[in-house]
């Protein structure tokens, strides 16, 4: 842990001598986290031993923000979440570098600082353009399309803001592969808001991901993939009612991966979602809701009928159901993909300090999917994914430090599984 500390002293004080030669506004921040969690039944089903997951990890970040004229830059560091323990050895051992478990060889490395953000921004001339670019946090729309909020991704961001409009191209590197060769993943976007009031907006983004040899996988074979996605989104209050919604409908095409062929013919994208997202304030309660509908796969499809999401791996909307358990596409933080789902909730203010939310989720297969509860006929299919309730816990123990906690408990429907799972996590964190 200490090298992680050295590390960031090191770059930091670069920074710091680079500013003085420069003469750069900077300032420095950043946050420390301790995650504490246990989940347990993540297979959905009681009689596997392995399906928990139990630890304590921190996060440490430091922010690194310059400014000189109109030129910006950010340098963010951080270990994300890193087990406790992990890197340390038991007492009286300090010096081993590697050590011997059930014949393999394990090397302990302590040197996992990585780069969330790495970015410049700068005006174009007198053009009113301006560029922002290198690995950066971004999302479109309302982020249940393409959301890379927690790594970040490297991109070249072009984008020009006249009064209430905002208008941006987007170019996203999803994946790299040998770099002689064009093998890589890339996805262009426009994107276009218009801010009808302070407290209204409403906007488009255009999307077009090309990949180039289906590192994505989702189309099978190494075949080219080429699909685009149109976006309709609004943000904004409608009286008493704080209002997001949004709308993405997806076209391209999968060369020569005709799903109900194999190998003839191509394939093209056909997935959709809406949903919408609500609040209504009446203090010290608020009350909220979501309405929510994306494609999936249908029986004998030719064509890719589910909706294909580009998102990081946080929650999205509940605890449990997509960001720890394979949804009704078969894997996580896939948004709303085969997923149809409703939820009300409130949250209750008890104090200035404290606040206290709690969800109620129903969830449905789109398109029905094998049932995997156990005594299920061979064939059997449900679109039944379960009900899903979750609390959420704030709680500011003083001045930038808060400790947030989410619990859930997930009762399954015949298409997940047979018994309930449950999820708590604590994130007791300090920014600075």
């Amino acid at each position: 842990m200490m090298k992680k500390f050295y590390v960031l002293l090191v770059v930091l004080a670069m920074v710091c001598i680079s500013s003085i030669a420069l003469a750069a506004d900077v300032t420095v921040g950043g946050t420390v986290q301790i995650r504490s969690r246990n989940f347990d039944t993540l297979t959905l089903d009681k009689n596997v031993k392995t399906s928990n997951q139990i630890d304590t990890q921190e996060r440490v970040m430091v922010n690194v923000d310059a400014k000189s004229g109109d030129i910006k830059a950010r340098i963010s560091l951080w270990n994300d979440f890193e087990t406790l323990g992990r890197f340390e050895r038991t007492q009286g051992i300090v010096s081993a570098s590697t050590s011997s478990v059930a014949g393999h060889q394990h090397t302990y490395n302590s040197n996992t600082i990585g780069i969330r953000e790495g970015w410049l921004m700068f005006p174009v001339a007198n053009t009113g353009f301006v560029i922002k670019a290198g690995h950066q946090l971004l999302q479109l729309g309302n982020g249940l399309f393409f959301r890379s909020q927690h790594f970040g991704s490297d991109a070249w961001v072009l984008f020009r803001d006249d009064g209430p409009n905002h208008l941006g191209f987007v170019n996203v590197k999803i994946a790299e592969g040998a770099t002689s060769q064009s093998d890589d993943v890339d996805a262009y976007a426009l994107v276009d808001t218009f801010k009808i009031s302070d407290a209204m907006k409403v906007g488009i983004d255009i999307t077009a991901a090309n990949d180039r040899r289906n590192a994505l996988g989702l189309a099978g074979g190494t075949n080219e993939t080429q699909a685009q996605n149109i976006g309709l989104n609004f943000a904004g209050k409608l009286g008493p009612v704080n209002l997001k919604a949004q709308g993405d409908w997806q076209m391209g095409k999968a060369k020569s991966r005709n799903l109900a062929g194999a190998g003839s013919g191509d394939a093209s994208f056909k997935g959709s979602e809406y949903w919408v997202r609500g609040d209504v304030a009446m203090d010290p309660v608020a009350i909220n809701f979501t309405a929510a509908m994306g494609s999936g796969p249908k029986v004998g499809q030719k064509d890719y009928n589910q909706f294909i999401t580009f998102l990081d791996i946080d929650p999205h909307y509940t605890f449990l159901h997509e960001y720890k358990l394979a949804g009704a596409c078969g894997g996580l933080n896939q948004g709303f993909c085969n997923t149809t789902a409703a939820n009300v909730g409130a949250k209750f203010a008890a104090t200035k300090n404290l606040s206290i939310g709690a969800d109620l989720w129903y969830l449905k297969a789109t398109e029905k999917v094998a049932s995997k509860k156990t005594g299920a006929v061979a064939g059997a299919t449900s679109d039944d994914l379960g009900i899903e309730f979750d609390v959420k816990i704030s709680w500011k123990l003083g001045d930038s430090l808060v400790w947030n906690w989410d619990l859930g408990y997930l009762a399954p429907g015949d298409a997940l599984g047979n018994d309930a799972a449950t999820g708590i996590q604590g994130i007791l964190a300090y920014t600075f």
